[in-house]
């Protein structure tokens, strides 16, 4: 099996290039490889809020190990940190819905949900659609 460098995942992650995150994860790339900020490409999936790449991630081939979804960045951030602080609702359900930690505290020891984010109003929304499809915490 080829190994893909590691640049390459996240790069698609962040792009939301959900056609090349297949085949990469078809080709064997590392779904949980750490760049320099400590984030996976699910981290950055979840920054821009890409729920088609997520999916990628999430669901893995069979055989493959399973992606990480608790791992802390630099500053303890969760893929579900990022979500709710980009006010990424849809993203941020789909994580909590494969297992993602609502409790678990970044350095600052703030959940996912404390997070003040892009704030105002789109952060409010964000909130209660969490709340609302996924329950309160």
């Amino acid at each position: 099996m080829t190994r893909v460098l590691q640049p390459c995942e996240h790069y698609a992650a962040s792009k939301s290039r959900v056609d090349i995150g297949k085949i990469l994860v078809a080709r064997g790339a590392d779904i949980n490889a750490k760049d320099k900020a400590n984030q996976t490409p699910l981290h950055r999936a979840a920054t821009t809020g890409s729920t088609g790449f997520l999916n990628v991630l999430l669901h893995p081939p069979e055989g493959a190990p399973k992606t990480r979804l608790n791992t802390g960045d630099r500053v303890g951030n969760t893929p579900l940190h990022l979500a709710m602080e980009s006010a990424h609702a849809e993203a941020a359900c789909l994580l909590i819905e494969a297992g993602a930690d609502r409790s678990r505290e970044n350095v600052e020891g703030q959940t996912p949900e404390e997070l003040e984010g892009v704030g105002g109003q789109e952060q409010r929304r964000a909130r209660q659609y969490v709340i609302d499809r996924c329950g309160d915490l």
